[in-house]
């Protein structure tokens, strides 16, 4: 019998607790450097911009099947390719993993008209389903991540991969090498402090003939140029784990004073224990973020 969940309400918004949310570092020599590259450039090369971005987001990791994703797009943050994907698989049920990012969540409510956990059950025909890859509640693979697409493998299920935390994590290995993946997000919102540049990019197995590419594909392409050479400029000059090699010590001894686990990406440690429950991102594991609290932004 098939399970059908409505979501209500959606995660608790915790970006008022010291640890809520998930931010970017405001490292002081990125603002600078943004600050010194963030100008109007009408003739910024997105196309070469976006093929350097799909190379540099692999550095240091090992993905298996990435390089069967060749069409590229610019887009507005990971948020536009969410919302692209959903469109086309609103007829479906969306299947999530507890403690997913909270806007699949609010998708899942506002726009499916049905909705089942991983866990609830097995996946079916009918289903889509969408999976941050390092996981947004650990920072690391979702549990039962292999077994979930070779289910989706076999029935043809569509999926999609958010992988915005790609470039804050240490050296990640998993699998994207299912026909069953069509579409791939990423951004620099969380790597660096230009989330409200809305820096982003998908990247698809096949073409997909909608605006994301009609935007890229003209001849003076029709998307924020000022941003993508920020872009270009911020990837040019940092490697994509220098989050991750700056800021690994302070996180094992930020962990360590709280009592939590490092979490694979380095902005997070990871309650197991339940001593932080104010944190909980609706699954067993509690997720806490140490970005504002390394730039000052808050205090403890």
């Amino acid at each position: 019998m098939e399970v059908v969940y409505t979501l209500s309400p959606t995660l608790p918004n915790l970006k008022n607790k010291p640890y809520g949310g998930a931010w970017s570092i405001h490292n002081s020599e990125v603002l600078a450097f943004v600050k010194i590259h963030h100008k109007p450039y009408s003739n910024t090369d997105v196309q070469q911009f976006l093929q350097d971005y799909s190379q540099w987001m692999c550095g240091g990791h090992t993905i298996h099947g990435i390089d069967q994703f060749k069409h590229l797009a610019y887009a507005n943050g990971t948020t536009e390719v969410f919302d692209k994907f959903y469109l086309k698989h609103t007829d479906k049920r969306l299947r999530l993993w507890p403690g997913e990012y909270f806007y699949h969540q609010i998708q899942g409510r506002e726009i499916f008209k049905k909705f089942a956990w991983i866990n609830e059950g097995p996946i079916e025909q009918n289903d889509v389903v969408v999976v941050s890859m390092p996981f947004a509640n650990t920072g690391g693979i979702p549990d039962g991540y292999q077994q979930v697409l070779e289910q989706c493998e076999i029935l043809n299920v569509p999926v999609m991969i958010d992988m915005a935390y790609l470039n804050i994590s240490k050296s990640a290995n998993f699998n994207v090498d299912f026909k069953c993946i069509t579409t791939i997000a990423t951004s620099l919102s969380k790597v660096f402090p230009v989330e409200t540049l809305r820096i982003g990019m998908r990247l698809e197995r096949e073409f997909t003939d909608d605006t994301l590419s009609a935007y890229i594909n003209q001849d003076n392409p029709y998307m924020n140029h000022s941003a993508a050479h920020v872009g270009h400029r911020l990837i040019s000059n940092y490697s994509s784990q220098w989050v991750w090699k700056t800021y690994f010590q302070q996180q094992h001894d930020m962990c360590a004073k709280l009592n939590i686990a490092p979490s694979n990406c380095v902005i997070f440690g990871v309650d197991h224990k339940g001593d932080y429950p104010e944190y909980s991102r609706g699954s067993t594991k509690n997720r806490l973020c140490f970005s504002r609290i390394w730039d000052k932004r808050i205090t403890e």
